[in-house]
């Protein structure tokens, strides 16, 4: 599968993104300290059905870098007027970690246009921040922080030896085209910004996230307990299931055959809680179909159901 890499300039901000296969549209957003490398393995067997376009978010990989809002409000309503250039009306829409957060804005701003919503490793209504102590740091100093991210090999190992299961922390190649890609000049100064702004930030409104929901949990996640993901369901209207994976943070490369697995079958409306993919979730008692009953019977054997 041919996987293109592509620039535009829209409303002055300069943005790189890869595309891949045709079809209905697939847009997926990376977190911290990746690029649209993040997805690399889910790519191939996704645009086997559908236009896949991962974007680096500004800040990252060869997007822009320079000064602004950083915001998770402001970077959505950035990427939703480059889907608009894009001419991509409705799309499925996966997150990673901080990309995660920007979905969900991008979801508050327009959810009409998401089709269907992977979430992938990032707390919702449970939160607490002793738990990530680098958000209160980097925010409260992101000159520091941008001394730190300079140092990209060290700062890109740190995340992976730290946040990986470590019999999955990616091979010295794939860790080493990471580190490639988070050196690019200015990105050590921008990516602080995104925590420097969280305190402009406002609260998404969950009552909109209507459309059909997956999320994606790593059981080993260091700064994502498991108790992030109870009671879930009563904040996300179209939640369908919580799918738990046996890794650390960055399931896309640990896991990266279950999490593409996943992906595609929900893309299509066909994972069904009765995959093995969800025996960890049902151990945990995590919902792993709809909790909300349907309204209507479409069962091919025409009985009804209450």
């Amino acid at each position: 599968m041919e996987i293109e890499t592509k620039t535009a300039t829209v409303n002055n901000i300069n943005w790189h993104w890869a595309e891949a296969g045709d079809g209905e549209a697939v847009v997926l957003l990376h977190g911290i300290p990746e690029s649209w490398r993040c997805w690399k393995h889910q790519i191939p067997k996704l645009a086997s059905q559908f236009k896949v376009y991962a974007i680096d978010l500004k800040g990252y990989g060869l997007s822009d870098k320079s000064e602004g809002d950083y915001s998770m409000n402001n970077v959505a309503s950035e990427i939703l007027d480059l889907l608009d250039y894009l001419e991509i009306d409705t799309f499925r829409l996966a997150g990673h970690d901080w990309g995660v957060a920007i979905s969900d804005n991008i979801i508050d701003q327009a959810p009409q246009r998401v089709k269907r919503y992977v979430r992938c490793c990032l707390s919702l209504h449970n939160y607490d921040p002793r738990n990530s102590l680098h958000h209160q740091w980097n925010s409260e100093n992101p000159e520091l922080a941008a001394k730190l991210m300079n140092k990209s090999e060290a700062y890109v190992k740190v995340w992976f030896e730290s946040s990986c299961k470590p019999e999955l922390i990616p091979d010295e190649t794939e860790i080493n085209e990471i580190i490639e890609d988070f050196s690019h000049p200015g990105i050590g100064d921008a990516v602080p910004r995104y925590f420097r702004d969280i305190p402009k930030n406002k609260p998404v409104d969950l009552s909109k996230f209507t459309m059909p929901i997956l999320y994606i949990h790593g059981e080993h996640d260091p700064r994502q307990p498991l108790e992030y993901c109870e009671g879930m369901e009563k904040h996300l209207p179209g939640l369908q299931a919580i799918l738990v994976l046996d890794a650390g943070h960055f399931i896309t490369r640990e896991r990266p055959v279950e999490t593409t697995n996943a992906m595609m079958w929900f893309f299509n409306s066909m994972l069904g809680s009765g995959l093995k993919l969800f025996d960890r979730s049902k151990e945990l008692g995590l919902p792993t179909k709809p909790t909300a009953a349907p309204s209507k019977s479409f069962g091919v054997n025409s009985l009804k159901f209450d």
